[in-house]
């Protein structure tokens, strides 16, 4: 099972845009989260078609897990 952290943002053109991260820690913060995400925003990390991110709008982790099928 690994889990990912899905950041939602809104842009200069008020469309939601995601930055999806894997492997994120088990024990990662609210607080971690929000400061990574102010960060992302303050220095202009990621642009868009939609324009550059310019505010938090919600994020969340998600649990997948994989099962192989024996199929050969």
């Amino acid at each position: 099972m690994s889990k990912s952290l899905i950041m939602n943002f809104l842009t200069e053109e008020g469309k939601k845009s995601s930055v999806r991260i894997s492997n994120v820690k088990e024990d990662i913060t609210d607080l971690e989260v929000k400061t990574a995400m102010e960060t992302i925003i303050a220095k202009n990390i990621f642009t868009t078609k939609n324009g550059d991110l310019k505010a938090i709008d919600s994020a969340h982790v998600q649990d997948t897990s994989v099962e192989e099928l024996e199929v050969k």
